[in-house]
């Protein structure tokens, strides 16, 4: 693999476009509402290929994306680095790489990255530094449509990269900045070029200009750029090591979506209200009126009356019919019918439980294991996604970690650190929930405290758990020696394994407590007994 060569950035560029005509624009056409785009890229004979005076776009693509992030992040991933052994969350290390997550807000980011990641079938994120200005390494978000990515064995091997620095709108032109990531080095270069076309190479002056320059050499030999498919296979490029969008073969229905929307909105628009009337019920034109053109006069609709309209028809005698009145019914029933049947089935073949969206709740509000059985197709997705998610996101990190500690080892980050992600559940069981299940293995013995706490705490380290099951052991105790069921050898006893100043402390603690509680209550009994005596005589 020493000899591998890499595309040229023309080659790269032009792999890049081809792939985008035939699979990602239409569906970021379906994402944006883009009525052009929506005309373009639909199939011929398609609702967005005809003519039509009022056409609505259902935005259920947006709708899709937005959910599908919802699902990955709604609730902030946890990135760790600390010793698995001990997992102590409080090491420097550990500190700074939170620091580098909250400086770069990754939690937004991964969020802006997994809807477009939806949309598209692949996303990238990358490392970049400006040692100068800012003091940590900053990761950014490329989308889909403006890398390309090559591997050998499914093993990636570089990313080509062109972002727009700069358009020129008078003269078409646009100024774009090539980088390609490969573990250990960047390459780049400066294209003019216009929306469609690379162009031509700027040549070194014009990298210096923006600070760039034609080769860098990263201080780690990390791969500091990952490449993060949605999903996969891709069913058109089975072979391929692309991902596959939640829109894949979905937008022939979302274009009936959208027509039979347009087709309940023509409906409305024909049922308002109106009055047939002859023309001469209508007013003249004022010029007419004026010029005394009475042979060619024409009528004008008021349009502060907006129910009447003129028709220049005569009954089968040659009068002048009345007045005739109409409104047309609005198929409200069967639209919405229609619409909620392709929605279900948009919902479900995108890899999605209906209820997900408001679709099939009937108004019930439920959680726990009820909503994993109702949303399961939705949580099944979730988890493939994840699958996808989870190697990339912890190779980046490590990466910036790595990077951090060569840039500014006096930060706290590590060389040798290796960071793990931890995926938060974004429907996590009701605490009510979860308690019952865990009394229910406690009363049957099933469960020891540490899975307990655990069961309970899923987010907490080791040593969390631990100080946890360490409290709620002396609570018991101490709950054993106030109820008095325990004697002073029994809690000598219960201590000694562990500590035998621990247990004088314990029986003391307790004798004084019994010594106050004793004191309190003499002067009650001392008052019954007298009052007690006085009776008897």
């Amino acid at each position: 693999m020493a000899d591998f060569e890499f595309l040229t950035p023309e080659d790269a560029w032009d792999a890049l476009i081809e792939y985008k005509q035939k699979y990602y624009r239409k569906y970021i056409a379906a994402y944006s509402g883009d009525r052009r785009e929506l005309n373009a890229t639909s199939d011929r004979g398609m609702f967005w290929q005809r003519q039509g005076k009022c056409k609505v776009h259902v935005p259920v693509a947006a709708d899709i994306a937005a959910t599908s992030a919802d699902l990955l992040f709604s609730e902030e991933p946890s990135f760790v680095c600390y010793d698995e052994e001990t997992e102590d969350n409080e090491s420097k290390q550990q500190k700074r790489l939170d620091e580098l997550v909250d400086n770069n807000n990754l939690h937004g980011k991964l969020n802006e990255a997994a809807e477009s990641c939806a949309v598209l079938g692949d996303i990238f994120l990358k490392l970049n530094w400006w040692k100068d200005e800012i003091e940590y390494p900053v990761i950014t978000v490329a989308q889909g449509d403006s890398a390309w990515a090559e591997f050998v064995l499914g093993v990636l091997k570089c990313i080509h990269f062109f972002s727009i620095v700069k358009r020129d709108t008078k003269k078409n032109k646009v100024y774009r900045v090539y980088e390609r990531y490969e573990p250990g080095k960047i390459t780049m270069a400066m294209y003019q070029g216009d929306e469609n076309r690379l162009g031509t190479d700027m040549g070194d002056a014009a990298l210096a200009e923006y600070g760039f320059a034609r080769e860098i050499i990263p201080p780690v030999n990390d791969m500091l750029a990952v490449h993060i498919p949605n999903i996969k296979p891709n069913r058109r490029y089975r072979d391929g090591n692309l991902g596959r969008s939640d829109f894949d073969e979905l937008r022939n229905l979302m274009d009936s979506l959208d027509e039979t929307y347009s087709s309940w909105m023509r409906d409305i628009r024909l049922a308002k209200a109106r009055t047939i009337v002859p023309a001469e019920y209508l007013k003249r034109k004022p010029q007419e009126m004026l010029d005394g053109l009475a042979q060619s006069a024409s009528w004008e609709f008021d349009t502060d009356v907006e129910s009447y309209v003129a028709m220049d028809i005569r009954n089968p005698d040659g009068t002048v019919p009345g007045i005739t009145m109409q409104q047309f019914a609005i198929r409200s029933a069967e639209h919405a019918a229609t619409c909620t049947d392709i929605l279900r089935n948009i919902y479900a073949i995108a890899g999605y439980s209906p209820q997900s969206f408001g679709l099939d709740i009937d108004g019930m509000a439920q959680s726990g294991t009820a909503l994993h059985i109702r949303e399961k197709k939705s949580f099944n997705t979730r988890g493939k996604k994840e699958t996808y998610w989870k190697s990339p996101l912890e190779s980046i990190m490590t990466a910036m970690v790595h990077l951090d500690n060569a840039l500014w080892p006096e930060k706290g980050s590590d060389a040798d650190d290796q960071v793990k992600v931890r995926f938060a559940d974004s429907m996590a069981n009701d605490i009510s929930t979860m308690s019952s299940a865990v009394q229910m293995l406690r009363s049957a013995n099933a469960a020891s405290t540490e899975v307990a706490v655990q069961m309970l705490h899923p987010d907490w380290t080791k040593k969390q758990i631990a100080e946890e099951v360490e409290r709620l052991k002396l609570n018991e105790r101490l709950m054993l020696m106030n109820s008095d069921v325990l004697s002073r050898e029994e809690i000598r006893k219960l201590y000694l394994e562990e500590d035998e100043t621990l247990a004088k402390n314990a029986i003391n603690e307790i004798d004084a407590q019994r010594e106050e509680e004793a004191g309190n209550n003499l002067p009650e009994l001392m008052e019954n007994d007298t009052s007690g005596t006085g009776q008897t005589n």
